[in-house]
């Protein structure tokens, strides 16, 4: 667990010159293997990522809203087990057109894709 939150602390600090303002918070229960990372991050093209992610050694839940500046949805990777019929269920995408496929991802790897979409913005 530990490792796992000193590597997304460390992909936060990659890209802090593109963050504008951040709320996160971070919980590991004593006597546990979980951790609960929450927060929401504003960029500086004005989009945002909402998310929340529970680690644990048996099991992985998450969500990572990013919208652009008015609110709309871009993309949505989640674990909810509510789209039976795709292939890496619960694991899915959103997008305004689709639900699709989604390999299980974490918080710096989302991250890393939206390095890519703030760049590009500015």
């Amino acid at each position: 667990m530990i490792n796992y939150i000193s590597k997304v602390e460390a992909a936060i600090e990659s890209i802090r010159w593109l963050i504008k303002k951040e709320s996160i918070e971070i919980e590991t229960p004593q006597g546990t293997s979980l951790a609960y990372i929450k927060g929401v991050l504003h960029f500086i093209d004005d989009s945002k990522l909402v998310f929340s992610e529970i680690i644990s050694s048996q099991k992985k839940n998450y969500r990572f809203h990013y919208m652009d500046k008015d609110g709309r949805l871009i993309k949505r990777w989640d674990s909810a087990p509510h789209h039976q019929r795709i292939k890496t269920f619960p694991f899915h995408l959103h997008t305004l057109s689709s639900i699709s496929e989604s390999q299980p991802i974490n918080l710096p790897e989302v991250l890393e894709t939206i390095t890519s979409t703030v760049t590009k913005n500015l």
